[in-house]
């Protein structure tokens, strides 16, 4: 278990900065906060094993030996998500970002709260499995990524195949504690908090580090002196020294294993 405290002090702490006060940095130009002109990938239709089609944005070579599932926040699947999945593109990733809205999206946080309580999480179990199904490919490691509501969904997914997935990327997501479920995983997961999330709170997230301990699984823990929902430009609390320590961090796990 590894655990790491990053206390971002004083004026580094100005939430909702724009990126760009904090200088061009070339070697990060995969991280950047503007949406992109042009997305690199399509929409296409997947199906579940028992034939339901939902929607996917799939993007990068069809060859590559990396693969990311990457789950939405609240607010669906928009072009802040396609452009993280062109992010993964770029370094080298076949990238499947899946809907599990059934293509609605919003910026509403009221509406974001219904669509999320409206999820059968049965269903969508079944859409993370295809998803996933999709990305194999011989010699191909998978990850999964999500942020938010799309945290939850991250390890969820990983724990409908865990032997096929590599590495667990969860953005301050709702955690999963009994140790029977955790014991089926197979790769380590690092977990990305906020010390400032009254929704993932600090505590929820010591239960899930002692209940992956206890179910003898690896786990890498991030906590960092913002709010819910930091790395997400678009929104209130962005916090841009947050977001690219924490992308930083990301980066170095799944090169580790990938």
């Amino acid at each position: 278990m590894t655990r790491v405290l990053a206390l971002l002090c004083g004026a580094l702490l100005l939430s909702g900065g724009a990126w760009a006060s904090d200088g061009p940095r070339p070697e990060d130009h995969e991280f950047n906060p503007n949406m992109p002109a042009q997305l690199l990938g399509h929409d296409e239709t997947l199906k579940t094993a028992d034939g339901t089609s939902f929607r996917a944005y799939v993007t990068g070579d069809p060859k590559a030996r990396r693969g990311i599932l990457l789950v939405h926040e609240w607010w669906g699947l928009n072009d802040h998500i396609r452009a993280w999945a062109d992010r993964f593109a770029h370094m080298g990733y076949r990238a499947v970002a899946v809907d599990l809205y059934g293509g609605k999206s919003t910026s509403d946080p009221k509406v974001a709260g219904q669509l999320m309580k409206s999820v059968d999480q049965a269903v969508a179990d079944t859409k993370l499995k295809a998803a996933l199904e999709s990305l194999k490919a011989p010699g191909r490691k998978l990850a999964t990524i999500g942020w938010c509501f799309g945290g939850g969904q991250s390890l969820r997914a990983t724990l409908q195949d865990p032997a096929a997935v590599s590495a667990t990327v969860i953005y301050y997501g709702q955690l999963i504690t009994d140790q029977d479920t955790l014991k089926t995983l197979h790769g380590p997961v690092l977990g990305i908090f906020a010390e400032k999330d009254g929704w993932i709170s600090p505590d929820k997230v010591a239960a899930f580090e002692t209940a992956m301990v206890k179910a003898g699984k690896t786990v890498e823990v991030h906590s960092y002196w913002a709010d819910h929902a930091f790395a997400n430009p678009s929104g209130e609390r962005y916090n841009g020294l947050a977001a690219r320590e924490a992308w930083a961090v990301v980066k170095q796990f799944l090169d580790r294993n990938l």
